[in-house]
């Protein structure tokens, strides 16, 4: 149950004004055909014209009992002008025994470096990192969509994600208020670079449904993330 299910099935976007400073902690269940089988905890702080985000991924209940796995990721970036830049992001994935590393470096939204540990045998698909711009990774873009927003900055949000190896998009709909003050949008992730063939071919789209309930202070915050996977209807929903 690796971590780039988690950030494809609901990966993220949104260009939010910044704080002077400002601080996240918070948790989500993933569910697959109603059954909780991981959860994602996600930790946030900005200061001083800059950020950090830092992640971690697990497989819980009976998934968590036969599935060996984990993700530790963390992003940094300056924020100027109200607008998050990445400008370093790597992680670590213990998967099946097997564990792996990578590392990016970002200047104005182009990656400038890309590794990976153990180093990764190229493939006819791969694409030049160093070629990509507008891009961002999908950690950062995982904090600046499920922190706290104004009302009327829920949705309507683009964003071009990087992981090293593909490029993809996510793409949020208008908002659709609902009765009891929720907030929705319709969603879709595509896949867009750096794909096989075979994964162009099949679910290059992924429709979504984006949540938002209230938080402090008059803002809105994303409450649940609904998409389908190749493990059946899967949802993000925070603790």
């Amino acid at each position: 149950m690796p971590f780039r299910l988690f950030a494809a099935a609901f990966t993220i976007l949104t260009a939010l004004p910044a704080f002077a400073q400002s601080t996240l902690d918070a948790k989500f269940d993933v569910s697959f055909r109603g059954i909780v089988g991981g959860q994602i905890a996600i930790s946030a702080n900005e200061k001083g014209g800059a950020y950090v985000v830092s992640a971690q991924g697990r497989p819980t209940g009976v998934i968590g009992a036969i599935v060996e796995y984990q993700y530790d990721g963390t992003a940094r970036g300056i924020v100027r002008g109200g607008r998050h830049a990445v400008t370093t992001y790597e992680e670590q994935e213990l998967d099946s025994g097997e564990l792996t590393g990578a590392k990016m470096r970002f200047r104005n939204g182009r990656p400038t470096g890309v590794t990976f540990d153990p180093p990764r045998a190229p493939e006819p698909h791969d694409i030049d990192p160093t070629a990509q711009s507008g891009v961002i990774d999908t950690l950062s873009a995982l904090y600046l969509m499920v922190r706290a927003t104004a009302p009327d900055r829920a949705c309507n949000q683009r964003y071009d994600l990087f992981d090293g190896r593909h490029v993809s998009r996510l793409t949020l709909g208008a908002a659709q208020v609902g009765d009891d003050g929720t907030i929705s949008c319709a969603a879709e992730y595509l896949r867009l670079r750096g794909y096989t063939p075979e994964e162009m071919t099949k679910r290059s789209r992924v429709p979504m449904t984006v949540i938002y309930g209230p938080a402090d202070f008059g803002r809105v915050q994303v409450t649940e993330i609904r998409a389908t996977s190749r493990l059946g209807d899967a949802v993000l929903r925070r603790r």
